[in-house]
């Protein structure tokens, strides 16, 4: 009698144990329908889905810079197969500024979770007057500051982590009285390990994402540390910032002694001239490894008044296609990544706007 009863239970355990084991772990957005805005006025062009880096953009033909928030968006989403975000109540999605990104954590079939971000992509960029900046963490394990509200979620990037190990940030914010700027400047980085430096350090700040992986890699190639453009649909005719340029005492070139060894040190030679700071953006039309340049704007600048100075910068466009990302560059020196410049070069800028 025992025997029937415990060989039934035994079967039904290992019915359970095995359908258990067949739950998915997958905790992903397949698809976002927008169905709805509390404003009419919006606009819709697109939705797009970065899968690998759990990203979805809302792209809107709008400037949402003076709009009134919050913004409820009314949403049809699809997850993996068992999936379900317990935050989201009848699909809707609200937003308190065009800067927000919201976050989704997504519960998996098995119980796993994956947070996914939705931004907002509108007529300017996230974040364009620099006021927002959070507190990261270097590769040296000490607090530094950093552009926008978390690092997987800001649009803007800098080299600050891959000079944090020497405890060196060339781009840091500004603060003054109502307003904050960033404050982009050309330094030379303590090597501990050769107790020698490298003798220049540009400082910059651009839309991407700064490439760690990239930078230990390629330590003599400055641009494998750099990720750039974020997602982009319009096609502004010009863009405008507030700037102020002083270039460094000592314009200089760095050489290194082995090309393929940072560690070696650099042979320095005084050159004539004065260093330049460049401003530049770039639209282009990305399909995989194909990238069509559709238009540029660059501004390149050498020691100007001491105020802030509002340029307007034109596109100038060089095919019809229309956009899927843009890059935009600020940089303390022109050819700090030939390793040329002069430290103490500094660069402020404030109140980037794309003009339409």
């Amino acid at each position: 009698m025992m025997k029937k009863i415990i060989i039934p239970f035994l079967a039904i355990f290992m019915l359970i144990s095995c359908s258990d084991d067949q739950k998915s772990s997958n905790a992903d957005i397949i698809s976002m329908e927008i169905t709805g805005f509390s404003d009419q006025e919006l606009i819709l062009t697109a939705t797009e889905i970065i899968a690998e880096e759990a990203k979805v953009y809302i792209f809107l033909d709008n400037d949402l810079t003076n709009h009134t928030f919050p913004l409820n968006i009314t949403t049809d989403i699809k997850f993996s197969s068992g999936a379900k975000a317990a935050s989201i109540i009848d699909g809707e999605l609200t937003f308190s500024s065009a800067d927000e990104v919201k976050k989704i954590t997504v519960t998996a079939e098995d119980g796993s979770v994956k947070d996914w971000y939705i931004f907002i992509i509108h007529k300017q960029i996230q974040n364009h007057g620099f006021e927002n900046w959070y507190t990261g963490v270097g590769m040296n394990g000490k607090s530094y500051t950093e552009i926008g509200n978390s690092a997987i979620e800001s649009l803007w990037a800098t080299a600050n982590m891959g000079t944090s190990m020497y405890t060196v940030y060339c781009t840091q914010p500004k603060y003054e009285t109502t307003n904050t700027l960033a404050e982009i400047k050309t330094g030379q980085t303590g090597l501990t390990a050769e107790n020698s430096t490298i003798p220049i350090t540009a400082g910059t700040l651009f839309t991407g994402r700064f490439n760690i992986a990239g930078a230990i890699a390629n330590p003599t190639d400055p641009k494998k540390a750099t990720d750039f453009g974020i997602p982009f649909r319009h096609k502004p005719t010009a863009m405008k910032v507030k700037y102020k340029y002083q270039a460094g005492e000592q314009y200089i070139q760095a050489t290194l002694n082995n090309p393929t060894n940072i560690f070696v040190g650099f042979t320095v030679t005084n050159i004539e001239g004065e260093d330049k700071c460049s401003i530049y953006a770039i639209l282009e039309k990305r399909n995989g490894d194909n990238v069509i340049e559709i238009a540029r704007a660059k501004l390149d600048s050498g020691t100007t008044e001491n105020i802030l100075t509002e340029v307007t910068i034109p596109f100038n466009y060089t095919s019809s296609e229309n956009p899927t990302h843009i890059t935009v560059v600020f940089a303390s020196s022109i050819d700090g990544d030939l390793w040329r410049g002069a430290v103490g070069s500094t660069l402020l800028v404030d109140d980037l706007q794309l003009v339409y």
